[in-house]
């Protein structure tokens, strides 16, 4: 099983849209096998699916490491295609795992995995904007690290710090890559096409082609809660995320 995530210290950039139509397309159009894994105290990804409550999922794998990974794992109506839940509970798993000074907390998502390993084929990762216990986890846990980015300066403000705290996470995880960055909140606008070069510029990270243009078609899939390739399979959006996933599975 190969695990991707998707991590930005900023929110509003589209990690939680990515990760679950990512997701989706993997194992819709792909036919792979695939485990997505909501790390967002929000529990938008699970919200996303219709499989937001109050039952057991991320939290409950971080605070017991004998919980069996098998109960938190609920099937969604698209073959292929399982998620592991969130929701408010990771708040006090977040702060119990910081303070559990017991056992080595960092590598608990990823020892829960590695028990359904052989059963998926690609594990995705909805990570939240920080850089906290849980999502070292997801870095621990992680094979490649996708980043959304949104072409303004309030989004690259912290890229560096991001990029540096996966460095960090590689000397504990010699597996985990930086596959890149991509543009999502696209325009074809001049100053949006600088943005672009001054990241690729910088050195930071491989910045993937296909970048995510604006689309209302994006936010009203939330409300559907269906992923874009079944509320709008013809949108460019649609369109530009299984360009995105067919870019990454060549990288």
């Amino acid at each position: 099983m190969k695990t991707l995530s998707f991590i930005n210290l900023k929110g509003g950039v589209g990690k939680t849209i990515s990760a679950a139509n990512v997701a989706h397309i993997l194992a819709t159009v792909h036919g792979k096998r695939v485990l997505l894994v909501d790390g967002d105290k929000q529990g938008n990804t699970s919200q996303y699916f219709r499989l937001y409550g109050e039952q057991d999922g991320t939290a409950a794998l971080l605070m017991d490491p004998a919980r069996d990974v098998l109960e938190t794992i609920y099937s969604t109506q698209y073959k292929g295609l399982d998620v592991i839940t969130s929701n408010m509970d990771l708040y006090a798993a977040d702060r119990a795992i910081y303070e559990d000074v017991e056992r080595d907390t960092s590598g608990a998502l990823k020892a829960a995995l590695r028990c359904v390993g052989a059963d998926y084929d690609y594990c995705v990762i909805d990570n939240g904007p920080a850089v906290d216990t849980v999502a070292l986890n997801v870095l621990m846990a992680s094979n490649d690290v996708l980043i959304p980015v949104r072409p303004d300066d309030f989004s690259f403000a912290g890229m560096a710090d991001l990029v540096e705290q996966i460095k960090s996470a590689q000397a504990e995880n010699p597996a985990l890559n930086l596959a890149g960055a991509f543009f999502t909140h696209w325009q074809n606008r001049d100053t949006f096409k600088q943005a672009r070069q001054a990241l690729e510029e910088s050195g930071l990270c491989p910045v993937f082609n296909t970048a995510i243009n604006y689309n209302p078609k994006i936010s009203e899939s939330t409300f559907a809660g269906a992923p874009l390739c079944d509320f709008a399979g013809r949108s460019w959006a649609a369109i530009q995320y299984k360009k995105l996933v067919a870019e990454y599975l060549k990288s």
